[in-house]
This record gives C-alpha cells, structure tokens and sequence, in this order.
C-alpha cells in the first residue's frame, strides 16, 4: 500500500470508526462535516484511497478493503467505573462476535471496574452492553461521561440536576449541574458475565 498523506489517514480512521460503531460506512456528506470540508474535498480523497488500494466503492458506497476492515463484532471500548468515574478508552480493546444477536446500530461495550452497581447485578469484571444515545429516561441506567472519564449509574433527573445513583449502599451518589459537564453516553441493556472454570 501506498503511503497515506496526514487528511487521507484521518478519512480512512473516521471511514473505520463509522464502520465498527454503525456497521456501515459513512456518506460522503457525513465524512466531510466531521474533516471541516466540502462534500468534493471528501469525495477526492476518498478516491485517492481507492486509488491507494485502501478502500473501494461501489453502487456508490465506500466499502473497505482487506486489512482495512474492522474486526466484526461488537467494540469492547475499555474500562468503565462501577464506582468513582475512570478513563474509558476511545479505542476498541477488542471486538466481542455476539453471532448476530444484536443488529441494532451504535452499540458497545465496556468492561466494569468496581462494586457501585451490584445491587443491579453489575459486577466487577461485567461487559456491559450499551447503546450510544444522549439521554435516558429517568431511573435508567446509563454510561455517563464526567469529562474524560466514564461511570455506570442509574440517572435521576432533578429540577436543575443530574443525580447519579449506585445500586450498592456503601457509595455515595454523584449530582451535577448542567454546566458541570457530565453528559450520557449511552443507555445500558445488559451486563455480561464469562464464567470461569
């Protein structure tokens, strides 16, 4: 393969995002909102790519080619805290093959440090799997992002807040104001467990 210029491999590490998190890839319009440009600009570097050998198109879809691909399955994104908020990696750690029981868009998964949300059968070590959305209804269970970082918890609306609650009595729960910058990243549906032994 030839060597890519710095906006080629910013196209082709959003193509391969859009990719792993949706299924499919992007459109041209939606590659150029998130590079800054033009539906053109996209569109050239995209057939650069082609001509690169990294991606192909056809019926007017790109479609990746070869190594470019990401793996199937679900992303495992990294660590989320059952407990006070951690990093959660961007990056997928791994990708989890669940044989097609889950063909809705936009999920992932996030590997569970901490005891906080046991009393809702979230341990330590659990996968949860998450749908990306920005708000939850009240009482649900989300991933919420505070800053960097990222914690399971269920989500109490207040009349100016945000209340996050564990489902152990031995932590406390997390308020903030809007401008605090906790934000949902997205709705919890299921916890999994591997059993060893």
């Amino acid at each position: 393969m030839q060597k890519l210029t710095d906006l080629q491999a910013r196209v082709l590490a959003f193509i391969q995002t859009h990719v792993r998190q949706s299924g499919r890839a992007p459109s041209y319009r939606k590659t150029a909102a998130h590079l800054g440009v033009d539906v053109r600009s996209a569109y050239q570097h995209i057939v650069a790519l082609e001509r690169k050998g990294v991606l192909g198109r056809a019926a007017g879809k790109i479609e990746l080619h070869g190594g470019h691909r990401p793996p199937p399955g679900i992303p495992v994104l990294g660590r989320v805290a059952a407990g006070a908020p951690i990093l959660a990696l961007q990056n997928a750690e791994e990708h989890l093959d669940l044989a097609g029981q889950f063909k809705e868009e936009g999920l992932f998964l996030l590997r569970v440090k901490g005891d906080s949300m046991t009393g809702a059968g979230i341990h330590d070590g659990d996968l949860v799997l998450a749908r990306r959305q920005e708000s939850v209804e009240d009482g649900e269970i989300a991933v919420v992002v505070v800053g960097e970082e990222a914690t399971v918890k269920r989500v109490r609306r207040l009349k100016d807040r945000i209340r996050l609650e564990p489902a152990n009595p031995s932590h406390e729960p997390m308020t903030f104001k809007p401008n605090d910058g906790a934000r949902v990243a997205g709705k919890v549906l299921m916890a999994l467990r591997r059993i060893q032994g």
